[in-house]
């Protein structure tokens, strides 16, 4: 059942500021991450726990628009469910209790941080038009912190003023204690019990009065009512078990908070009579005993469902999905990936309309991450007519993890054994041709040749190294080996420094090991020829890539330049027709800069993969 919840804010002279209804799943209370590092809780935080009503503590934050908990009071964990006020710390205040945007509450708080006038409000909360909690709000600034100031108005103060109905006429059974006494009883708490109020009011609330007959130890609950009532903790549930004065067994669902009476501090006791479900439950539990007990040998979550007591699943299905009974969200569908959701719901759907059964593999979400699932589900009507359904669920993500990590090592073995005769296939290829062009180039030549060759050779295989150690072992960061090629080429040469501005750019062998002779052949010129004498200079380089993948590298330096009748599209140099070359053979250009000091090149390369 739909309950309508409503806040209204009035200013100090009972003015409606706003009014807003919340929306069915609308939460008032989101846990949310903490948002400053290293936040130390108020020195005067004991002073604020003291303080009757309770105080907020909030540090502006994101320029004003919001605001982080310092210090929060009881009144405003004990409305947002919290077991503590501790729990607030450090917490976005719009973003933790999202519903006082709408009720027009953050427009206030921002408007006294920005103008540091102090406002005051009543703050009313209702449900089904029935006023629940009045609270009396003083905002105020002082030192760069807002401090709201809270007062709630005793829950019998508000009875007195809007009519005792709201109490004695709640369909929950409500009973106050003080001093371990009951002071006050509703109608349902009279007809829940089988006493009268005269009987109930004055008794002891645990040792004498049936009512509070417990499974629990006395001094247990003990310890638990001074907590409360000292509000050290603020909430308590528990499934309470008593005689009522015919003599029967009641179970009831207890939740216990702090309260005031009279002034002073009293303890709510709020019971739901669940003895009803009593019943069902235990069945359900015998048979959730047994199918444990099956799950625990092996290692499969089982699966009961009929239109009467709906779903009931082993714990071993709990352990698959990582939740917590309580917080099931719905049934197994609701976990399923969004992908296969219908897939999967039109399955079930079938089997329960058509008494058939399947078997299938899915996926579904979990705190972990995504699991691979196996299901089953037979649907059969039993003598009655009524459609049952009993499968299983068994998690099989390591065995599908294992299949594919398989897979992928006989794939990557292949893949690797055709990728090594790839490349040297092409390494030798590439040599030779060094080795023809250098012989063509420097004829009776022969330590000449083989030690240009060796130098290429080495630095083909520096490249190797570079792979070798990458992450896939495939590719190369160009921007890491031109750091690299420059420290290794120039380590003995302090005096030609680098200057650079370079793209992360990453090539396959193809490509890497012709653009990484190219870059040490222009280096190597570099370092040979621009500075005579060991003068002082600079080489910059520039790497970038553009959203077609167009890599462009430019290499200046500041020597003496190359000779007036060098031709770039027609070298007669070793070293230029080998980098004019290989430029080609990787489809790119290459072109001289006109540059007023030194040499500079531009080579642009076009990447496929």
């Amino acid at each position: 059942m739909r309950l309508e919840r409503k806040i209204v804010i009035l200013d100090e002279n009972n003015n409606l500021i706003k009014s807003h209804t919340l929306q069915e799943k609308e939460p008032i209370y989101i846990n949310t991450p903490d948002v400053i590092k290293d936040l130390e809780k108020s020195y005067h935080k004991k002073v604020f726990d003291k303080v009757d009503g309770g105080v907020d503590v909030l540090i502006p934050y994101n320029n004003g628009e919001d605001f982080i908990f310092e210090n929060g009071s009881f009144h405003t964990s004990e409305f947002a469910k919290l077991n503590n006020p501790n729990e607030l710390f450090n917490k976005s205040y719009n973003k933790a209790l999202p519903y006082l945007e709408d009720a027009g509450f953050f427009d206030i708080i921002r408007e006294v941080n920005k103008t540091g006038k102090t406002h005051e409000i009543i703050f009313m909360y209702y449900i089904e038009n029935q006023l629940i909690s009045k609270f009396y709000k003083i905002i105020m600034k002082d030192k760069d912190k807002i401090y709201i100031l809270i007062k709630r108005e005793s829950d019998f103060n508000i009875i007195h003023q809007e009519g005792l109905d709201l109490f004695y006429n709640s369909p929950d059974p409500l009973v106050v204690v003080q001093d371990k006494r009951v002071v006050r009883v509703n109608k349902a708490a009279e007809k829940i019990s089988g006493y009268n109020a005269h009987e109930l009011i004055g008794k002891d609330y645990y040792f004498k009065n049936p009512l509070f007959k417990s499974e629990i130890l006395n001094k247990e609950f003990d310890k638990v009512y001074d907590e409360i009532l000292n509000r050290k903790i603020f909430n308590y549930t528990r499934i309470l078990k008593f005689k009522n004065k015919k003599g029967e067994i009641v179970h009831s669902k207890v939740t216990i908070q702090p309260s005031t009476y009279n002034g002073k501090n009293a303890v709510l006791f709020n019971f739901i009579d669940i003895s009803e479900g009593i019943q069902h439950e235990q069945q359900a539990h015998r048979l959730n005993e047994a199918l444990n007990l099956v799950s625990e040998i092996s290692k499969i979550a089982y699966m009961y469902f009929d239109s009467e007591n709906g779903f009931i699943w082993s714990d071993e299905f709990f352990k698959i999905i990582e939740e917590k009974p309580e917080n099931l969200n719905g049934d197994l569908l609701n976990y399923v990936i969004d992908e296969d959701y219908d897939r999967l719901r039109k399955l079930n759907s079938y089997s329960y309309k058509n008494l058939t059964s399947h078997k299938t593999k899915t996926k579904i979400k979990t705190k972990s991450g995504i699991k691979d699932v196996e299901i089953y589900i037979n649907s059969k009507k039993d003598s009655r007519g009524i459609t049952k359904m009993v499968g299983y669920v068994q998690d099989i993500t390591n065995h599908i993890k294992t299949e594919n990590e398989l897979k992928h090592l006989v794939d990557e073995k292949e893949s690797l054994l055709g990728e090594v005769h790839h490349r040297v296939k092409n390494n030798l290829q590439i040599i030779s041709s060094l080795i023809r062009l250098d012989s063509n180039i420097n004829p009776n030549q022969p330590e000449k040749i083989l030690e240009s060759t060796q130098k290429r050779i080495n630095n083909m295989a520096f490249v190797h190294e570079q792979i070798y150690q990458s992450p896939d072992h495939a590719h190369i960061n160009l921007k890491d080996y031109i750091l690299s090629l420059y420290y290794d080429l120039f380590s003995k040469n302090t005096n030609i420094k680098l200057k650079h501005d370079l793209t992360d750019v990453y090539l396959n062998m193809d490509t890497a090991i012709p653009l990484g002779i190219i870059l040490s052949e222009i280096m190597h010129n570099t370092l040979t020829y621009a500075f005579p004498n060991n003068e002082k200079g600079i080489i910059k380089i520039k790497l970038n890539i553009n959203e077609n993948r167009l890599v462009t590298l430019t290499i200046e330096d500041n020597g003496i330049g190359l000779p007036e009748n060098i031709n770039i599209d027609n070298p007669t140099s070793l070293g230029l027709i080998v980098i004019t070359n290989l430029t080609k053979q990787l489809e790119g250009s290459i072109k001289l800069l006109n540059l007023k000091n030194g040499t500079g090149y531009k080579i642009t390369i076009p990447l496929t993969k």
